[in-house]
């Protein structure tokens, strides 16, 4: 896909070097690059989203956590019932339009010591699907996820908890340190502080994301430029707002991150669902709220100058009316995008079959079609 560079010159350059434009060299030994990738910067940090396109989410495959039930570590990968990832389900994934590839890892399962050292193995494993994801053309955004256990505990043992957190990001920031544009990394998944409440809350994620950026930017190669993508309050676009969460003073080059999960009694729930449930998805009311919230987004955050990336949406399949599914995914993408936002599909397996890399869900390709085909001619 068309990228939108600072020259024409350059997206030229890129298309004839699209294969392993941002990995780490095939000689590397699971290790960072010794010497930076050439490095492609948009007109701005706006300009670089919309380049993204639209994108997908890899989805409870380097994200399992908790699994105590598997002996070997690399077992987490099929824990969650997924089967081990490919370069073709990759590449399928590539074909059908998405220019940005979500890839979610859970780390702290993989680590040991008081350092909190990545396993080798792990890291080699997480790094390899990152290469495909590159030499394959994706804008691809690498994060910590399911970190809840032990980051949500900043609020009350800042020093314990932002120890572990450096640890763990001096480690990834290294690793991918001299890959090109093409690399994002994502701050944190779906924290917050709810002892502290909502005001305070937002206060420390402000510190924390500016942690985050810090030690990226302090971590050589690339880094110092790199794109780097912020979380907001729980990624609830509401308390967000109400809280405050901004990105750091004097850098250009960060974006903010919500999910969009509402109504959570469709998004989420089933018939097992004791907070509420609804089968179907789709009335005016229903419209009028995903245009509001995409709206306040697009005041309070991109018409001031700090892009959005919804890191997730999308809706379960289990007890409901998939033809509901299918209009749900289709209009948060189709919205998302008509505000200027990079909108990225979560997918546990029920969206995009693992194994053969085609559609599960009927009527969802259609769906996408007209979307996917606008942001590929706008980027």
């Amino acid at each position: 896909m068309k990228k939108q560079l600072t020259s024409i010159f350059l997206a030229a350059a890129m298309a004839l070097s699209a294969v392993g434009c941002g990995g780490a060299d095939s000689s590397s030994g699971g290790e960072a690059a010794d010497t930076p990738k050439e490095f492609h910067s948009a007109e701005s940090a706006q300009a670089f989203v919309e380049s993204m396109g639209v994108g997908w989410n890899l989805g409870n495959s380097l994200d399992p956590s908790n699994c105590t039930w598997v002996s070997d570590d690399m077992d987490y990968e099929t824990a969650w019932g997924n089967p081990k990832v490919t370069k073709e389900l990759i590449k399928s994934v590539h074909d059908k339009g998405f220019d940005t590839i979500r890839v979610p890892v859970t780390w702290s399962d993989h680590s040991e010591g008081d350092d909190h050292k990545i396993k080798a193995k792990w890291f080699d494993r997480v790094q390899e699907v990152v290469d495909w994801c590159i030499d394959e053309g994706f804008y691809v955004i690498v994060n910590i996820h399911h970190e809840d256990k032990w980051l949500t505990k900043a609020s009350s043992d800042y020093d314990k908890t932002i120890k572990e957190y450096k640890d763990l990001w001096t480690q990834i920031a290294d690793r991918f340190k001299n890959y090109d544009e093409h690399l994002i990394l994502e701050s944190m998944n779906e924290i917050g502080f709810d002892d502290i409440g909502v005001q305070k809350g937002c206060e420390l994620m402000n510190k924390i994301n500016g942690e985050f950026v810090d030690l990226v930017r302090k971590s050589g190669g690339n880094n110092d430029k790199r794109y780097l993508l912020l979380a907001g309050y729980w990624t609830d676009i509401d308390r967000t707002i109400e809280g405050g969460i901004k990105m750091p003073e004097g850098d250009d080059r960060t974006m903010l991150s919500v999910h969009y999960y509402s109504p959570s009694t469709f998004a989420i729930a089933d018939l097992t669902s004791t907070w509420g449930y609804q089968e179907t998805w789709g009335t005016d009311e229903e419209f009028d709220y995903l245009e509001g919230q995409m709206q306040k987004l697009k005041e309070n955050y991109v018409d001031k100058g700090v892009p959005v990336i919804i890191g997730e949406y999308g809706a379960t399949v289990k007890d409901k009316d998939l033809k509901s599914v299918v209009l749900y995914i289709s209009s948060v993408m189709k919205s998302a995008r008509e505000h200027n936002m990079c909108p990225i599909l979560w997918d546990a397996g029920s969206c995009i079959d693992r194994e053969t890399g085609e559609y599960k869900l009927e009527g969802l390709e259609a769906a996408l079609a007209d979307t996917i085909s606008a942001a590929d001619k706008a980027a």
